[in-house]
């Protein structure tokens, strides 16, 4: 027979409970660990905090990372940001920084000036070791004309004497020294929207001995970049408007001792030229077609990224991006030019959508790639998946419901038929394939998986193919999918088939 149990109440906390409860524990943490957790709060944050108690009034005085972001945190009609910022470094106690950040809307005022050459001066005075100076002017850069009469904000002399920095990035501001720049612990550089001569590019090479990334984005004044620092090993070279006001529109770049290089964005009336680039190891090519430009220059664009390709055939890692794609395989189109753009690439990787013609381009760079190892395939949509969509596959299916696209199985097993002259080594040393953003969606004709099936039929030393469905990780049974792609026919016994 079961005895009645009888719920107790709990007894009263006792008053050394109690006190434990309303204990402050942060409080008692030490001022040096306080100080390092106001570091990564928004400076106007941290300020607020000294009205806790008379310890915290001041810490916020001590913070070393320095961050005013006037479109981030304040209201853009106010008129309180550039006096916050002067009242703040006033206040400020610690006799050293690490970083000094500002962004903010810049419109060329005498007093706005002098307050930004104070605060550079601040942070020189406090050895800061990182700069990052943000201006804008919105109608600039809605304009798109970098000649348009638009006042910047002019570096201060100083600074081209700084002892401390190792990382400087800045935009929409003149870098014009008159004497030699010394930046001798310099290692990363980055200006953005800016006026810059070759003479001031060759002035900061000189002075920054340890400098290691340069990147320039929508930048003029420079028709050659001849660099020929040791430590510097990679280069990004994003977008470049307007010719620096010669006759010649091309931007020449000789660099033999840089390891990486990347070219992006939008070269509105420009070519590129690579001249030695002889030690590069990794390449990133992106470049847009200017619109309007569209369909006079198109066969000129594909010419510009055919020579680059023939300079750096050497290269092991190449990533290439969708646009830039298009242009090169259309240069790709006349069969004499396939054996001088054959590589020793090692690690392609590819931006792509996933359409028929897209997946017949892969299948292009693999036949100048007869060295390749890695493929990387990073697939992207102009069409997104929507909620709803997501939401009905859910509840409508347990199993991913795989397509197949016999047109482009067919079209891709073109490219591996023995009466391709290229045919013979493509595929030979490929160990590993990445496929990052499946969507079955997307995907509805098979397209994707029709290259998992040719690459597994033809790729003799495969490790893995890993396919990545970030939208689609409600499906439990992922093991069962890679086991329906398993039973397509394998060149390499050992090649596994992930999907996750």
């Amino acid at each position: 027979m079961r005895t009645k149990r009888h719920c107790r109440n709990p007894p009263p906390p006792s008053d050394q409970t109690l006190r434990r409860i309303g204990e402050d524990r942060i409080s008692a943490l030490p001022d040096a660990l306080l100080i390092h957790i106001l570091s990564y709060l928004p400076v106007i944050d941290a300020v607020k905090t000294g009205v806790l108690s008379k310890r915290w009034s001041r810490l916020w005085t001590w913070t070393p990372n320095l961050v005013f972001d006037q479109l981030g945190e304040w209201d853009e009609k106010s008129n309180n940001f550039v006096p916050f910022i002067d009242a703040f470094l006033v206040l400020h106690s610690s006799p050293k920084i690490q970083k000094l950040a500002i962004d903010m809307d810049y419109r060329k005022r005498l007093h706005l000036d002098n307050s930004m050459d104070e605060w550079l001066r601040f942070a020189s005075g406090r050895a800061a070791e990182e700069l990052n100076l943000q201006l804008s002017e919105l109608g600039y850069f809605h304009s798109w004309d970098f000649r348009a009469n638009v006042e910047r904000y002019l570096l201060p002399s100083f600074i081209y004497s700084n002892n401390s920095m190792k990382r400087l990035d800045m935009s929409f501001i003149d870098v014009q020294p008159s004497d030699a720049i010394s930046w001798p612990l310099l290692q990363s550089l980055s200006i953005r929207s800016a006026f810059i001569t070759e003479s001031t590019i060759q002035k900061i090479l000189l002075g920054s001995p340890h400098l290691k990334i340069l990147e320039l984005s929508n930048c003029e004044g420079f028709d050659l970049l001849r660099i020929d620092s040791n430590s510097l090993k990679r280069l990004v070279i994003h977008g470049i408007w307007h010719p620096s006001g010669g006759t010649d529109d091309v931007l020449q770049i000789s660099a033999p001792n840089i390891l990486s290089l990347e070219i992006s964005g939008y070269f509105y009336k420009r070519r590129v030229q690579l001249l030695d680039v002889s030690s590069l190891v990794d390449v990133v090519i992106n470049l847009q077609v200017w619109v309007e430009d569209r369909r006079c220059v198109l066969v000129e664009y594909s010419n510009i990224l055919r020579e680059i390709l023939r300079k750096i055939r050497h290269v092991e890692k190449l990533n290439v991006g969708a646009c830039s794609i298009k242009q090169i395989i259309l240069s790709m189109m006349k069969e004499r030019f396939w054996a001088s753009l054959v590589s020793r690439r090692k690690n392609l990787t590819l931006n792509v959508e996933p359409t028929r013609r897209n997946i017949s381009d892969v299948a292009c760079f693999l036949q100048t790639s007869p060295k390749l190892e890695s493929l990387q395939i990073n697939l992207a949509s102009s069409h997104g998946t929507s909620r709803k969509v997501v939401e009905s596959q859910k509840t409508s299916s347990s199993c991913l419901q795989l397509q197949f696209d016999p047109d482009s199985y067919a079209t891709l097993e073109s490219y591996w038929t023995p009466k391709n002259r290229l045919s013979k080594h493509m595929l030979a040393h490929l160990r590993t394939v990445e496929i990052f953003g499946f969507n079955e969606t997307h995907d509805s004709n098979g397209i994707v998986i029709a290259l998992v099936r040719s690459l597994l039929k033809h790729a003799k030393v495969l490790d893995k193919i890993a396919i990545f469905a970030p939208e689609i990780e409600y499906y439990s049974d992922n093991a069962l999918v890679a086991r329906k792609l398993l039973t397509f026919r394998r060149a390499s016994r050992k090649a596994l088939v992930q999907f996750s």
